[in-house]
């Protein structure tokens, strides 16, 4: 199973994203399959943070927008909700110590322990993820499964 990336939900969504259209169309393609997809409720709130922040988009989507895709991303019947489980805290610290990680690279440890905690592949435009020791990760727009 997969479990896709905040940014890869932004640059589906807002139309001024670079490969906006390639990015909604895998993402549409995606949530219509039978296969099942992963999702965190955290990642949905970082996802809404970004699209309604008015320093990072000009202009920002209305939180009913982004609610709305919020919600269709969601509530798709292939759709598995990823959430902590016991183990999450101990890989996420492990990550943490492992890479040095501090700041804007410590969500991103958390969303790597979450994908190693239930077994997913992680689907990320940030190659960041790349430091995490025993994630699976690629880039959506590609077949190869980043290392």
């Amino acid at each position: 199973m997969i479990l896709i990336d905040v940014n890869v939900l932004v640059y589906a969504h807002k139309e001024q994203t670079l490969k906006h259209i390639e990015y909604k169309s895998w993402l549409e393609k995606i949530i219509a399959a039978e296969v099942p997809y992963g999702m965190s409720e955290f990642i949905l709130s970082s996802f809404l943070r970004i699209v309604t922040h008015p320093r990072i988009f000009d202009p920002p989507s209305s939180i009913d927008t982004a609610l709305t895709f919020a919600h269709e991303v969601l509530l798709q019947p292939n759709c598995v909700r990823i959430t902590p489980g016991e183990r999450h805290f101990s890989i996420f610290t492990s990550l943490l110590k492992k890479c040095g990680a501090r700041g804007n690279l410590v969500p991103d440890a958390y969303l790597a322990a979450l994908a190693i905690e239930s077994g997913c592949e992680f689907i990320t435009t940030d190659s960041d993820y790349a430091r995490f020791t025993g994630l699976k990760w690629r880039y959506p727009l590609e077949k190869k499964e980043q290392k």
